[in-house]
């Protein structure tokens, strides 16, 4: 079995945050795919086929100069027709 993992952090603005927010909204509504930036190293875009349910989490961690909010969404995984 394949296991892939990205991550990495980037600092935006508040517009391109909220950018974010709403296209990753508007491709979950559809229900099909959603993509995300592939990491900094890396070109172009991860496509991930969507499932449901789909469960949330959300962690706040409040620091003196810090605050970190984690937003963690996880379904089934899905089996394109193309593979």
């Amino acid at each position: 079995m394949d296991i892939d993992e990205y991550e990495f952090e980037e600092e935006r603005t508040h517009a391109k945050v909220a950018e974010l927010l709403e296209k990753l909204a508007d491709e979950i509504r559809k229900g099909e795919r959603i993509e995300l930036p592939m990491p900094s190293l890396r070109e172009g875009q991860i496509e991930l086929q969507l499932g449901e349910p789909i469960e949330t989490g959300l962690e706040v961690k409040i620091r003196k100069s810090t605050i970190r909010v984690i937003l963690a969404l996880r379904w089934k995984r899905v089996e394109s027709m193309e593979e």
